[in-house]
């Protein structure tokens, strides 16, 4: 049995979602970051940064969920699963303390953004979609 075999279609499908959501919100972050906002309502209209970070904070989930298909594969490596999981309650943590705030800033967002775990779970979350999942459709 191959390593993606024990992954089924349906899990792919919601890591897969979860992989986009999580690198949509990414992306508005770098810009958010670029923005050098004091406040988030700085400029006209909503920064729209909350809603990315809730999106994000709910694809982790998706990823906790889905752990042990996404993982499984991974048992012969038990270092690496081990911290992937990790990082991503610690991403949960970091985005939960930005959510808290009552004002975020480019400059929160971009330190976030250069945060080491989050690079990391960044780099495993695209291992994880191109050698754990069935390889995507070509579009």
């Amino acid at each position: 049995m191959s390593q993606n075999e024990s992954i089924d279609q349906k899990n792919a499908v919601d890591i897969r979602a979860a992989i986009d959501t999580v690198e949509e919100a990414y992306e508005f972050m770098l810009a958010y970051a670029a923005q050098g906002r004091q406040t988030e309502s700085e400029t006209e209209g909503a920064s729209q940064i909350r809603g990315f970070l809730h999106r994000f904070r709910e694809a982790l989930n998706v990823f906790s969920a889905h752990s042990d298909a996404l993982l499984k594969p991974a048992a012969q490596t038990p270092a690496f699963a081990e911290h992937f999981a990790k990082d991503t309650e610690t991403i949960k943590a970091v985005l939960d303390m930005l959510i808290g705030k009552s004002n975020i800033t480019s400059d929160m967002i971009d330190n976030t953004n250069g945060m080491i775990v989050v690079r990391s779970f960044l780099t495993n979350m695209f291992f994880l979609d191109q050698v754990m999942l069935p390889q995507r459709e070509n579009a």
